[in-house]
């Protein structure tokens, strides 16, 4: 599968998952034991109930090792399996996924239960993560001094931690902050994983700066 199919296919995911009641945590969570990377789960996402699963996207139909890697990968975490794909590829497959307890999120069975409005959101959302991925935001919210230093503090941390420490907040702070920059529009209003959330921020910040500089230079013609 090539990078850029299998990138199309986990925002599908996420869509999809966040239509059904999921809340995503993260994607592309790296599985640590003693310091070494054993495992990487697609996307963690929470169920209403609080239950967290461990979601494998595969682009096409799931087959028998397709269902194994999912649940060998919830089970290094403690996640229930989710295998996210264009139905089974075969019946042994369908039989694994029962016998081990994976639960399988057809894509297609899905897209024909979809409502007409559902199906438009979930497209329109995934247009605009691609917009965001790419540095294009349609957000034209000010930024002022205190959102540019939050925007900074999560640009440059390797992680959510890292970024409470440069602001010298806890987690509840930070998220407050982040929280009313999306309801003012400067940050998507929607759930992030923390890449995304510092490639937005990357983005948001350098165009800030760029229209800062314009209107410097606007301000010296006049």
């Amino acid at each position: 599968m090539s990078k850029m199919k299998g990138l199309s296919s986990e925002r599908i995911a996420k869509r999809l998952l966040e239509s059904r009641g999921f809340h995503v945590l993260s994607t592309n969570h790296r599985v640590m034991d003693d310091g070494d990377e054993v495992a990487e789960i697609d996307i963690v996402a929470v169920d209403s109930e609080g239950v967290r699963y461990a979601v494998e996207v595969k682009a096409g139909k799931g087959d028998v090792n397709a269902v194994r890697q999912a649940f060998a990968n919830a089970k290094l975490c403690g996640f229930k399996p989710l295998l996210v794909c264009k139905g089974f590829a075969d019946d042994s497959a369908r039989k694994v996924a029962s016998k081990l307890g994976v639960k399988v999120v057809e894509l297609s069975e899905y897209y024909l239960l979809l409502e007409p409005e559902e199906l438009e959101s979930i497209i329109k959302k995934c247009v605009e993560e691609v917009f965001e991925t790419h540095g294009f935001f349609p957000y034209s919210a000010e930024v002022n001094e205190e959102d540019r230093r939050v925007l900074k503090a999560v640009s440059t941390a390797k992680c959510f931690d890292e970024a409470c420490k440069k602001l010298k907040v806890d987690h509840k702070e930070l998220g407050k902050k982040l929280e009313d920059m999306s309801t003012r529009g400067v940050l998507p209003n929607r759930s992030l994983s923390f890449r995304d959330l510092k490639r937005c921020c990357s983005s948001v910040l350098a165009r800030s700066e760029v229209m800062s500089k314009l209107d410097e230079i606007l301000e010296r013609l006049r």
